[in-house]
């Protein structure tokens, strides 16, 4: 049996791409050798960008249900002195959401799978694994082995992605190799669930910046902690693990949590022994075939950006597809996605060893001085700047302009207005629509008849906006101020509503129609 697309694994990353893909009308099958969804929690972060594809999936109302936001993170020093706090309430909201949610793993698969059967288009193979891939030019050749049966099936798909995990078949089979950033680190890992009758009061995250025992402490999301211990090299690990070792190292944070919890109370779910890795790809795609997820980067835990580059793998790779099916572009756009992709994972993994290299120093010279910033940082708010404690990323190669008309903009994702905001009963992302789209600021909507004389401009089709200052996606000031601080007229936005590339007023309608023709030439339609 032919599909479209094959998807191999069926974890979180996996589960929304199904739903992103099945969306779009692609004939898929899904194989995952276990049935149900593991119950342990493991990633517990997500970003503002990650809550928008949810919303564009349509399932952020229930998303919405089960994340708490993060209202800030403060550094602690050994002895339990404040070194710095960092409150996150009050910061902007790029994308129309908190920048920083905390959500349980098990309830957010629960709604992926739930979503995923709705779609007639997608042929579930669970508790079945792959046993061999073919990769060629045009399709993929696999071999699918029931666990119960043994039972042998034979499949074939235009697209294949890989989206199992760790120790990925797909990756190996396809002959990729990983690059070691050689930042191997082991920690303890507990999650702890808040006895009953106490609440968790303080919604921060916790850095104890203990050169002796780094250690992070995480409430998630209704009573529910994350606490993560550094291992040290003497450490006997299995009595590190043990419930008695691990309520004596909560013990002197627990307060923090509730002053009046008693630290006996309370219920130990797992205490793991967990190596933290940074390893990438050396490319994200071979022929027809793909990679998202751990099978393609694992990255350190302090910038909680694993899960949320998985799922953004996939929403990069769905839209090209998209257009190569439907004969809109060239099949050499699918370069695109392992450039765009390998850039982006690769900053995330270097950022978040830096930042665990500042939180989880066992160097006491170093920490001394880690501490010391802190303390000056906690006077002069801009120093923070240095530990990119604000996710700051653009794309800087891929389908852009690099070319005509430089702008910092180009390849970031433009703001999305605050989310209560909607016209015609739709939020910024879902006006704006799934296509390219061409805005225009602050001119006057008479400006669409001369733009429609231009004959490269009906690329766009009816994908072109002009938003004045009495526009309601301009009140709340976010996007009016995005484009007067960049010197932005004009801008095109990609699919995944990050910048194709902009103008100033000057000569606007010829920069458009220049940058629209570089467009056409970069997809060659």
């Amino acid at each position: 049996m032919h599909f479209d697309l094959a998807i191999i694994g069926y974890g979180p990353v996996g589960a929304a791409a199904a739903n992103i893909f099945a969306a779009k009308d692609f004939n898929i099958i899904v194989i995952e050798p276990k049935k149900e969804i593991w119950d342990i929690p493991r990633a517990v972060h997500f970003d503002g960008q990650v809550q928008r594809i949810f919303q564009s999936m349509g399932i952020f109302d229930q998303i919405e249900k089960i994340i708490d936001p993060i209202m800030g993170i403060n550094f602690i020093n050994r002895s339990g002195k404040n070194l710095l706090s960092v409150g996150f309430e009050d910061h902007p909201k790029l994308n129309g959401y908190f920048e920083g949610v905390m959500f349980n793993q098990p309830k957010f698969e629960e709604i992926l799978r739930t979503n995923a059967l709705k779609y007639n288009n997608i042929q579930f193979e669970l508790g079945s694994y792959v046993s061999s891939l073919e990769a060629l030019d045009d399709i993929n050749n696999f071999e699918v082995i029931n666990n119960s049966t043994n039972e042998k099936s034979n499949f074939s798909s235009t697209y294949l992605i890989g989206s199992d995990g760790a120790d990925s078949f797909v990756r190996k089979s396809l002959g990729i190799k990983m690059h070691d950033y050689n930042c191997d680190q082991d920690w303890v890992v507990v999650d702890y669930l808040v006895d009953d009758r106490y609440e968790i009061l303080d919604k921060s995250r916790y850095q104890i910046c203990d050169y002796k025992r780094p250690t992070t402490l995480l409430p998630i999301t209704d009573n529910h902690v994350r606490w993560e211990f550094k291992i040290n090299p003497d450490d006997d690990v299995d009595k590190l693990e043990s419930e008695e070792n691990i309520r004596k190292f909560m013990s002197p944070h627990m307060w923090r949590i509730n002053p009046d919890i008693d630290v006996n109370s309370g219920k130990l779910i797992r205490s793991s022994k967990y190596t933290f890795h940074g390893l990438l790809v050396d490319q994200f795609r071979v022929k027809n075939s793909f990679l998202i997820g751990d099978a393609a980067h694992q990255t350190p835990p302090f910038l909680g950006q694993g899960l949320c580059q998985g799922i953004k793998d996939a929403h990069n790779l769905c839209w090209k597809l998209v257009g190569v099916r439907d004969g809109n572009f060239n099949k050499k756009i699918l370069d695109s996605f392992n450039d765009e992709r390998k850039e982006v994972n690769d900053f995330m993994i270097r950022t978040a060893i830096k930042q665990g290299d500042v939180i989880g120093s066992q160097d006491r010279l170093k920490a001394f001085f880690r501490d010391m910033f802190f303390m000056f940082a906690k006077k002069f708010p801009k120093a923070l700047s240095a530990l990119k404690f604000q996710y700051s990323w653009k794309f800087h190669q891929g389908i852009m302009d690099n070319d005509l008309y430089p702008n910092e903009i180009n390849g970031v994702i433009i703001p999305q207005p605050d989310i209560d905001i909607r016209l015609d009963g739709k939020q910024f992302d879902q006006f704006i629509g799934e296509s390219f789209a061409l805005i225009i600021f602050n001119e006057k909507q008479s400006l669409i008849k001369d733009l429609s004389a231009i004959e490269a401009i009906k690329f766009y089709k009816n994908n072109i906006y002009v938003l004045d200052d009495n526009h309601p996606f301009m009140s709340d000031g976010k996007l009016a101020s995005w484009a007067s601080l960049n010197n932005v007229s004009a801008v095109i936005i990609r699919p995944d509503k990050h910048v194709y590339g902009c103008c100033d007023s000057e000569d606007m309608l010829q920069k458009v129609e220049n940058l629209t023709k570089k467009l056409h030439n970069d997809l060659k339609i």
